[in-house]
């Protein structure tokens, strides 16, 4: 998976938020806001990467287990998907 184009991170009042730019914008009126992990697994997925990908991801960069990698992961995942973002 991979985020659709049209979307990008901005830093706003030191918070990282999702914005989306061009048509994207036309119909994307949500606020999304990124703790860092968030915006770690976002940035990967300005490339093709699975699941699994972003769980070693998070477990490589955090101390944090497998499982709560990939619970953390399916969550993010889900709301990309619910917002239309990959």
């Amino acid at each position: 998976m991979k985020i659709k184009p049209g979307f990008i991170i901005k830093e706003i009042a030191g918070r990282s938020v999702v914005v989306a730019t061009g048509d994207e914008a036309l119909d994307f009126n949500f606020i999304i806001h990124l703790n860092d992990s968030a915006k770690l697994l976002f940035e990967a997925l300005k490339e093709e990467k699975s699941e699994e990908d972003l769980v070693k991801l998070l477990t490589d960069t955090y101390d944090v287990s497998f499982y709560e990698a990939e619970k953390d992961v399916a969550a993010f995942i889900e709301t990309l998907k619910e917002k239309g973002i990959v």
